[in-house]
């Protein structure tokens, strides 16, 4: 299962409410197939989870998954990085325990 960084989930937090996502809101992960394997990744606000969404809720934070991004981020962490005024987020294979 995709694992949030703190720094993830409070950039997540700060979109949600900038972007007036609602209550039932959260940043929606898309998974789309590219052609050479790989799976191309489109981030967005949602007001509400899809049919077939996977839903992450953690520390105010919510994230819904596609079938594909979920399938595609299970072993991942995300993280962010910020960049001035502005942040990217990163994926990250998560460590084996």
């Amino acid at each position: 299962m995709l694992v949030l960084t703190e720094d993830a989930v409070e950039a997540i937090r700060g979109i949600m409410a900038d972007g007036d996502a609602g209550p039932n809101g959260g940043l929606r992960i898309s998974g789309s197939g590219s052609g050479n394997g790989d799976t191309e990744l489109e981030f967005e606000l949602a007001s509400e989870a899809r049919d077939g969404d996977q839903v992450l809720r953690e520390g105010g934070a919510v994230v819904f998954l596609d079938e594909a991004a979920a399938a595609a981020l299970d072993d991942m962490t995300l993280d962010v990085h910020a960049h001035g005024d502005h942040f990217h987020f990163s994926l990250e294979e998560q460590e084996a325990s």
